[in-house]
């Protein structure tokens, strides 16, 4: 049977939801065994490695190619225009930076990677001044895989992007948002949510006087209530009004509402604040709140009200200033996961005009009692889930709608869409490279499905299955058989190059384990046969059609465990009965027999999420692996080799940042020669890990999820999460 992309979504929806798993694999991974990461640590190490590579164009080394795509996009979470120039605009990514355009979105720069922080949750740009723009760091949506790691605060810049200046709010996590006062440019309010996972006091409002030099914390709830948005009356800038979250999420799970979800008010610029409640739910069934007020008619604002869960729960309005609230009867497509969107936005000119953000974008043209969708349109294709609008206050039909899929723009207030084909914004976990033909290139992608490219050019890629997109595998023999996957082993196999799909997890039982991410593997000398992990390693002897366990669970049910499963696979390109397979409990195994008995071989390795595990296409009895995590009073190094099937572990970890490694590869031609992915770019070494130095120029020095090399052409290509993918030539 094949599955359009919308019964994919719905499908590993649902399995989601049934194993109240959210996908928190960034994160588990990076923490386990803990439930924390050292972000601070995380963000020196990347600033040190910027200002190490700045501006050092390496004569010995390449440049890296940008492969694409520009045609799919990636989540947007907030949007920046002149008003008084449309041409420039400034748009934030959940995992890419800053991205500027100076005509209209016809070319775009990124202009903000000399930080080294890639997740975007606000911009705000000094009225009068375009050149002078505010970034707060940190996505506030509190999913995706920007959950992984936090913002480190708020940086200015007054030449448009040129250069930056760093302002502080080190411990903020995420900011929302950014407002600057509209008549005095030296006061600036930042709403900041702190640190997703764990409780901390930076969170709440601060409020500088000084544009940015100093700040003060003008209001505080408690170490996990933080503010989600923000709202000043232009005709009297000290009302404000803060809508806070009461957000907690582990990696176990997620709780994100309570009774401390409310509206506050402040009429003296921050020093007195009080709870509104008239017409306000007053219960604890409560979550996100966006806030919206309307510069035409300042009295009026509207409050777009989630549930604990994250349901709809209403849009509340007051045309008092927030003495008084009604219900009105306008209901949003908010999905179940309110909480991912929860912004309104009230036209600039129009009072009774407004637009609400959910799983698709809904319009108001009569304050609030009706709203009709404007996303869904059979005969466009707007991704969903939406986070960003910018009106155009001279001219209100000029809209940009920023979503999971990129941006977009109407010039008829949302009666019509046209995306913008040209952001490299594109969150990969995986990238692939078709053996016959290495042309083509495959990813999977967070929130934008599996995807492949036929050509060599950036703008022609095409969706091929649904759902958040993991694995992609061409048969290298005869690549009309093409493999991937959606979250949580969703499976697929095409005959027809790609055309197609159908599922292919017969065998596999319902009962087992799966990765958010599911290895899968092919048998290096037989392309018909693949491994595939749950919390045991199946096999298929006819191409995916059947599978059958090779393995007793390798990892035994533990209720601590966040997704207990295998997590890599390899298979010896010298002896194929040789088998390893590492697990997200920090254990390694081995069959020296194609299966038959398997034993543990972590002895010697920290207990950490394993990420890779490579058996040497040159040496029978060499491996490698690589981990994840971070050291908390210890050593950690995270790159190991064994020379005795991985009896005994050699740290291979000199010189490289401390910080996450994702995979390792040895190239098949040069033994010792060694390619590895990390959290900070892509490190090379000529002497088996005995020496490593920064792979090539011009990559952004980002978190590189995946690599691979296709040995004869010698193209190496890296996926980055949040600019899409990267080749080099070897």
């Amino acid at each position: 049977m094949i599955f359009p992309f919308w019964i994919i979504y719905f499908w590993v929806g649902l399995f989601s939801e049934f194993k109240n798993e959210p996908n928190d694999w960034f994160y588990s991974q990076r923490a386990f065994p803990y439930d924390t990461i050292p972000t601070s640590f995380y963000h020196q190490t990347i600033q040190s490695l910027s200002n190490q590579l700045k501006g050092s164009k390496r004569s010995n080394q390449q440049d890296w190619k940008f492969a694409g795509p520009t045609n799919i996009g990636g989540r947007i979470t907030d949007i920046q225009s002149d008003p008084n120039n449309a041409s420039l605009i400034y748009i934030a990514s959940a995992n890419g930076g800053v991205f500027k355009s100076i005509n209209t979105g016809v070319s775009w720069s990124p202009i903000f990677d000399q930080n080294g922080i890639g997740s975007i949750g606000a911009l705000a740009m000094q009225p009068g001044n375009a050149n002078i723009l505010y970034v707060g760091t940190g996505e506030a949506n509190g999913g995706g895989g920007s959950v992984a790691y936090d913002g480190n605060g708020i940086y200015k810049t007054t030449d448009g992007g040129t250069s930056w200046q760093y302002l502080g709010l080190e411990f903020s996590g995420s900011i929302p948002k950014i407002i600057i006062h509209p008549t005095n440019p030296k006061i600036i309010y930042v709403a900041t949510m702190g640190k997703l996972f764990g409780k901390n006091n930076q969170r709440g409002i601060y409020k500088s006087i000084n544009g940015g030099t100093s700040w003060d914390q003008i209001f505080f709830h408690s170490d996990s209530v933080g503010v989600i948005d923000m709202q000043i009356d232009p005709t009297h800038p000290d009302t404000i009004f803060a809508a806070t979250w009461e957000r907690s999420r582990k990696a176990s799970g997620i709780d994100y509402g309570g009774p401390q979800c409310n509206i506050y008010r402040s009429f003296d610029g921050g020093k007195v604040w009080i709870k509104l409640s008239s017409g306000l739910p007053l219960d604890s069934d409560k979550g996100r709140i966006g806030l919206a007020l309307a510069p035409s008619d300042p009295k009026r604002i509207f409050a777009y009200y989630m549930d604990e869960i994250g349901n709809f729960r209403g849009i509340f309005r007051t045309d008092d200033s927030g003495d008084n609230w009604i219900k009105v009867n306008g209901r949003v497509n908010a999905s179940s996961f309110g909480w991912w969107f929860g912004k309104i936005y009230v036209d600039p000119k129009n009072s009774n005009t407004a637009y609400a953000l959910g799983f698709s974008a809904a319009k108001t043209i009569d304050g609030g009692d009706h709203f009709s969708t404007i996303t869904e349109n059979v005969n466009e294709d707007v991704h969903v889930d939406q986070h960003a609008l910018y009106i155009n206050p001279n001219n209100t039909s000029q809209i940009l709608l920023g979503n999971d899929g990129g941006l977009y723009s109407s010039n008829n207030a949302g009666d019509s869409w046209t995306k913008f084909n040209n952001l490299p914004i594109t969150q990969f976990y995986t990238c692939h490279v078709d053996y016959s033909q290495p042309q083509r290139l495959y990813g999977g992608t967070q929130d934008n499905s599996s995807m492949r490219t036929l050509s060599t050019r950036p703008d022609q890629w095409e969706i091929i299955w649904g759902g958040d997109g993991f694995v992609c595998l061409v048969d290298p023999i005869d690549n009309k058989y093409v493999y991937t996957e959606a979250q949580y082993g969703f499976f697929g196999k095409s005959t027809d190059g790609g055309a197609t799909f159908n599922v292919s997890t017969t065998g596999i039982e319902n009962s087992n384990r799966k990765n958010w991410n599911t290895p899968v593997v092919f048998h290096p000398k037989i392309s018909t046969t693949l491994f595939l992990g749950t919390d045991r390693l199946y096999k298929s002897i006819d191409r995916a059609a059947n599978w059958v366990a090779i393995s007793p669970t390798l990892i035994p049910p533990n209720g601590s465990d966040r997704f207990g499963t295998i997590t890599t696979i390899s298979v010896s390109p010298l002896d194929p009965n040789i088998i390893y397979c590492g697990t997200d409990v920090g254990k390694v195994w081995r069959t020296l027999n194609a299966g038959t008995s398997w034993e543990e071989i972590s002895l010697g390795l920290p207990v950490r999420w394993i990420t890779s595990v490579h058996a040497s296409p040159t040496q029978k009895n060499k491996v490698y692996v690589t981990i994840s995590g971070y050291r908390y009073f210890e050593s950690l190094p995270h790159a190991f080799i064994s020379i005795d099937n991985g009896t005994h572990w050699i740290d291979i970890s000199k010189g490289l940042p401390p910080i996450p490694c994702n995979k390792i590869i040895e190239d098949p031609l040069t033994s010792g020669h060694l390619v590895l992915a990390t959290d900070a770019g892509v490190w090379r070494s000529f002497s088996d890990g005995k020496n490593w130095e920064s792979l090539g120029n011009s990559l952004p020095l980002m978190v590189i999820n995946d690599i691979h090399l296709h040995a004869p052409s010698r193209k190496l290509v890296a996926a980055t999460y949040g600019r899409g993918l990267y080749t080099y030539d070897l």
